[in-house]
């Protein structure tokens, strides 16, 4: 399936069709295809195949800001109002982009920018043809750009072609029980966070509807279901941290949702707990599991958590491997090892990412080609077993909380960049009973002089630092202070020592 040539069809034969919602703001299939067109005619200006970062939310003109880019010739950059301006600061530096689409107002930055009412502008003036197909990104292109955590402190540009995109959305859809398309999908994730692809590549397939929650709506349950209970949603796609959010609330259930009939879950570890809790209250619904980094596109394992795996999986398996895509399992000399061998997950397929963003570096020390197909060593540790794959949490450095993945190295070198900083590690917390759930984040910080009598208010100064440089994902809720961070004999910081500061 393509991507565009889907978004073409839904306003070619169902142009009036609900392509967007959001607070009871509408965008039809028509007016999102005639609007980023017009604005995909502004863009060719740019020179063809460079990066544009689209800054907001969850604005109807985000999508069709994303499609112009598209069909003028440039990956999109999605960065979510909620990250700091330093953070999007680094994210336009590193990109390279000569162009920023602010759908919500920010700082000044040392390029060039259209605001909401330049945008708007552009993308509804009558005068304005549509751009031919050929100024369309190619299929080997990068159609999007999404940045994760990086472990120098500066963000990295994972590079995902318009055929990868396509591949994973034809694939997506299978996982959907018949019935559930045409419908409404639920988009919880920022654009930012590529769980938000799953509704953004399935929905145009079917000229469904992608309702877009916000921040506001999760900091308030009872505006949230109020929101989905008029909100039709037929596919549920979110973390498990969210959904373990509204299970919390004995109303979640059929009743506020009746015409749901799949959750997908990807990002996280999906407890037996939670995929109980949904079978139970959601009778009528299909319950599955996903796997993959952003790296290869999304998703690339699933399996159902029906009443047979629950029962007989205590900790839930991700599934078995897309078509066109291969698991294997290697040890550190990259040996291939048998079924039941815990080792490396690697991923081999046709949604793997084409490389990071201006790093070749980085880009040749974790993706290869293994015969003549590309391949992505992703530093999770796994297992398969009867042919399903078992998620291990991580190899490195890197974890993985509320869907998101983070380097902890990245936290540490923005905390030894505050004033009165010395040296910092950060350590990840596992949910009490969950292991490889990664709770939250506890750094250890030394001061340049004597650790505070009283921490408290030194604690609240450094979160508030903190939260100008990152966003408040990557914020640890703990800090302790100590008179020195434990080395090991050869002077890298002993995280295992550093761990017992914590207990």
């Amino acid at each position: 399936m393509d991507l565009l040539d889907a978004y073409r069809l839904a306003a070619t034969q169902h142009p009036d069709a609900d392509a967007h919602s959001h607070r009871g703001e509408r965008l039809t299939y028509g007016e999102l295809w005639e609007r980023s067109g017009r604005l995909a005619a502004a863009l060719t200006g740019v020179a063809r195949s460079v990066p544009i970062v689209v800054h907001g939310h969850k604005q109807g003109w985000m999508p069709v800001c994303f499609l112009a880019c598209a069909r003028s010739g440039h990956p999109y950059v999605p960065v979510d109002s909620s990250i700091p301006d330093e953070r999007l600061r680094e994210i336009v530096t590193a990109s390279g982009t000569p162009l920023v689409l602010a759908v919500e107002p920010v700082a000044a930055l040392d390029t060039r920018m259209w605001t909401l009412a330049d945008i708007e502008r552009r993308a509804t003036d009558p005068e304005v043809a549509q751009p031919p197909r050929e100024d369309e990104v190619g299929d080997d292109e990068p159609y999007y750009v999404i940045y994760t955590s990086g472990s120098t402190g500066t963000p990295k540009g994972v590079e995902i072609s318009r055929g990868s995109v396509g591949r994973f959305a034809a694939w997506a859809a299978s996982l959907l029980p018949e019935g559930a398309t045409p419908g409404v999908f639920l988009n919880q994730a920022p654009f930012s966070f590529d769980l938000s692809v799953f509704e953004l590549a399935m929905a145009p397939a079917s000229a469904s509807v992608m309702h877009s929650i916000d921040a506001q709506h999760v900091a308030r349950l009872p505006d949230l279901f109020e929101d989905l209970r008029t909100s039709g949603v037929t596919v549920w796609v979110s973390t498990p941290s969210f959904v373990d959010l509204c299970l919390a609330d004995r109303t979640f259930g059929q009743r506020l949702l009746p015409d749901v009939r799949a959750f997908l879950f990807c990002g996280e570890t999906l407890s037996n707990e939670t995929a109980r809790g949904l079978i139970e209250r959601f009778p009528r619904a299909r319950v599955v599991n996903t796997y993959g980094p952003t790296e290869s596109t999304v998703a690339v394992t699933s399996v159902v958590c029906d009443d047979d795996v629950v029962c007989h999986h205590p900790a839930l398996p991700v599934g078995t491997p897309k078509p066109g895509t291969d698991i294997l399992i290697r040890d550190p000399e990259g040996r291939i090892l048998p079924e039941g061998h815990p080792g490396e997950i690697v991923i081999v397929g046709d949604t793997v990412a084409l490389g990071y963003h201006r790093r070749p570096d980085l880009t040749a020390s974790v993706f290869e080609t293994i015969d003549g197909r590309r391949a992505y060593r992703t530093g999770d540790r796994g297992t398969v077993v009867d042919g399903q794959l078992f998620f291990g949490g991580r190899l490195d450095l890197q974890v993985k909380m509320h869907g998101y993945r983070i380097e902890v190295e990245d936290v540490e070198a923005h905390l030894r960049r505050l004033d009165d900083v010395a040296q910092a590690v950060v350590l990840p917390v596992e949910k009490p009973g969950s292991p490889g759930t990664v709770a939250h984040l506890h750094a250890i910080v030394q001061l340049t002089g004597p650790a505070p009598e009283r921490p408290l208010p030194r604690v609240v100064e450094l979160k508030r630092a903190l939260r100008a440089l990152l966003p408040d994902y990557m914020i640890p809720k703990a800090i302790t202070f100590a008179e020195a961070i434990p080395l090991t004999p050869n002077g890298k910081v002993d995280r295992r020592a550093a761990r017992r500061l914590v207990r």
